[in-house]
């Protein structure tokens, strides 16, 4: 199971290459065309164009209710979290890297091999992610709304530890995106879904973060989290 996820990961890079290397470029806004699908309808997934990255992509769904904002609470797009710059990196190990699972959490019967196949699996979906960016040291410390889809960062029973990101499935089913724009959070109130688009909202922290999914250029701090629909 494990070298299927791994090949399959790698045709699903080698595809996204392709597309990029063949697809056609808009002249003015020098983004492949190929990552700029308009909006079919209200509330269908979308990408707008408006990323800042050529391989960075928005698919958040729109919404239909969008909950009152809280005084002195900022609306943010994933495209003010991203600046241009070096990603200053965490420098960290596989194991210190959060949501490193131990041995009891896997299940009975799970072989050595198997538990090597799973650690490698990881591991090459992560190093697909892309190393650019900085962080928006302007909003350090504010406390912010953004929407985005969670991924689960632990694999115990319960876990409540997740990331925030633009694109169903990113850092597990699909490669993660740049650090600055994954947020990590170590607990929401809420007890949002995992998988699920989400509002959240809490204080804003450009404090990278490394977990066993991929680098986060953010945390947020007292999170409250509300069905996006």
């Amino acid at each position: 199971m494990g070298m299927i996820l791994r090949g399959f990961a790698v045709v699903i890079a080698a595809v996204a290459v392709v597309i990029l290397l063949w697809a056609p470029w808009d002249p003015d806004s020098g983004v492949s065309i190929a990552l700029r699908a308009p909006p079919a309808d209200p509330g269908a997934p979308f990408d707008d164009g408006t990323a800042p990255h050529p391989l960075i992509r928005y698919d958040m769904p729109r919404a239909d209710v969008i909950p009152p904002l809280a005084e002195g609470t900022r609306d943010l797009d994933w495209s003010d979290l991203y600046v241009a710059g070096e990603f200053p990196g965490t420098g960290a190990q596989d194991r210190e890297r959060l949501g490193f699972p131990s041995a009891s959490e896997f299940p009975d019967g799970t072989t050595t091999q198997d538990i090597e196949l799973f650690f490698l699996d990881i591991a090459d979906m992560r190093s697909m992610q892309i190393m650019e960016g900085g962080l928006n040291e302007s909003l350090d410390g504010a406390r912010v709304r953004l929407a985005g889809y969670t991924t689960p960062v632990g694999f115990s029973e319960g876990e409540t530890r997740f990331l925030l990101v633009p694109v169903l499935g990113a850092c597990i089913h699909v490669p993660p995106p740049t650090p600055n724009q994954i947020v990590y959070v170590e607990e929401a109130a809420g007890a949002p879904e995992m998988f699920a688009p989400i509002w959240l909202e809490g204080t804003l922290r450009a404090d990278p973060t490394p977990t066993i999914l991929a680098d986060a250029g953010y945390r947020l701090e007292d999170a409250v989290a509300t069905i996006y629909r």
